[in-house]
């Protein structure tokens, strides 16, 4: 990060609320108050030895495989067919592979002969609205599909490779989802963007559902948990930053610190993208906490007793002359807003990186994918907390019409005899 304040005037000799308001400082980095300019999600994320090689090449085709052998199967066994409806037709991959199985659960296969499978089956595709995927399956890629098959006794093996490659799909989707709002939404418009993303819990919660839909002994062959810890690849770069918002809230609660307990509820030190300006806010909070006097002095001296990062006394004096109150609660709201799209992005990213993953089986994916969502929610409800209309204190509620004197009436005290 380059020098903090670069190019803030000289400060104003009074302290006049009324004086023309100071220009706050004028940090590097992202200066506007929507989003970036957009930006695709860098390859080398996928690089690092940390996460292997997305789940394409060999992992498709052994997906691929394993759709063939479901299907193979259903072809050699279908009277097997009505144990396998716990795998829906949405968890194939491929369109011809989708209708295939939406065609062999519809026969029935009891009033049909061996015999006389493959011709029923073909009867059946050949009323498919669909020209392509009639195609796609004549009668000879059916022999294909039903000699290609390893073992049709294993038909419920391979349906759940097959579910489980279609949670690792859907997780991945919902992660580029994801990704996608925190870059495209406004920061105004961080709050209704988290709490769209009720639905992809929803979602997390449908697939884990899906997958103990299976039968148990499929579940126990799968869902093994790996050797090694899993740990996404880190990002290559924020985001979304805003540190003109950042300095202008610390330079705010540092001219102004009355303004602390209007943003201490909801903005935590995590909010900053600038190491100097958190390092600043957390002495601020911490003083704030002590009831101490709150300055560019005290302020270094307990920021030097925190881990991390020290605020320069350059950056300090910046803040204390480009500060101006009443300003810190609604610049706070721009920093959470920020950094809340911001922790959305990373949690798309550590689910696309989690579901590219094939140590993870489909129940340490959704536990991930969980994990990876839990800072979004928190961050739901501080913006919720930032953004509702502040309460008036007690001594400022307007005191309600006097009403009319009851009259007194003397009561003799009753001869009661206290137990203590």
């Amino acid at each position: 990060m380059g020098r903090v304040g670069r190019g803030i005037p000289p400060a104003a000799r009074g302290r006049d609320h009324t004086a023309a308001p100071r220009r706050p400082p004028a940090l590097p980095g992202h200066h506007g108050r929507g989003p970036p300019p957009a930006a695709d999600v860098p390859a080398q994320e996928h690089a690092a030895a940390a996460v292997p090689a997305p789940r394409g090449g060999s992992v498709t085709r052994l997906t691929h495989r394993a759709e063939e052998a479901l299907l193979g199967a259903g072809l050699h066994r279908p009277e097997s067919l009505g144990s396998a409806r716990w795998i829906p037709p949405g968890a194939l991959s491929r369109p011809d592979h989708q209708a295939l199985w939406q065609v062999l659960h519809s026969l029935d296969f009891s009033r049909v002969d061996r015999n006389s499978i493959p011709a029923a089956v073909s009867a059946a595709v050949a009323q498919l609205p669909d020209p392509g995927i009639r195609q796609c399956l004549s009668p000879a890629r059916l022999a294909a599909l039903a000699q290609a098959c390893p073992s049709p006794q294993n038909m419920g093996l391979y349906g759940g490779m097959v579910l489980e490659s279609a949670i690792h799909r859907s997780v991945e989707h919902a992660g580029l989802q994801l990704r996608q709002t925190a870059r495209q939404t406004e920061v105004d418009q961080a709050r209704q963007a988290l709490e769209q993303t009720e639905q992809t819990g929803r979602r997390l919660a449908a697939l884990d559902a899906a997958w103990r839909a299976a039968p148990e002994t499929v579940r126990t062959l799968l869902d093994t948990q790996p050797e090694q810890p899993v740990a996404p690849v880190p990002r290559t770069e924020r985001a979304r930053t805003d540190v003109q918002a950042e300095a202008e809230t610390v330079a705010s609660l540092l001219y102004q610190p009355g303004q602390m307990r209007e943003v201490t509820g909801w903005l935590k030190g995590q909010d900053f993208s600038h190491p100097e300006l958190a390092a600043v806010y957390r002495a601020m909070v911490t003083l704030d906490e002590r009831h101490a006097p709150i300055d560019a002095l005290t302020v270094a001296w307990e920021a030097q007793r925190h881990p991390g990062a020290r605020p320069s006394e350059q950056v300090l004096a910046e803040l204390e002359q480009a500060g101006m109150g009443g300003t810190a609660a609604w610049s706070g709201e721009q920093v959470l807003g920020t950094a809340a799209l911001d922790r959305l992005d990373q949690a798309g990213h550590d689910m696309r990186n989690y579901a590219r993953h094939p140590a993870l089986a489909p129940g340490a994916l959704v536990s991930h994918a969980g994990q990876a969502m839990a800072p979004v929610t928190a961050d739901r409800e501080r913006l919720h907390h930032a953004q509702r209309e502040p309460e008036l204190a007690p001594a400022d509620k307007e005191p309600a019409p006097p009403g009319p004197i009851p009259v007194q009436r003397e009561v003799p005290a009753p001869d009661i005899e206290m137990e203590i």
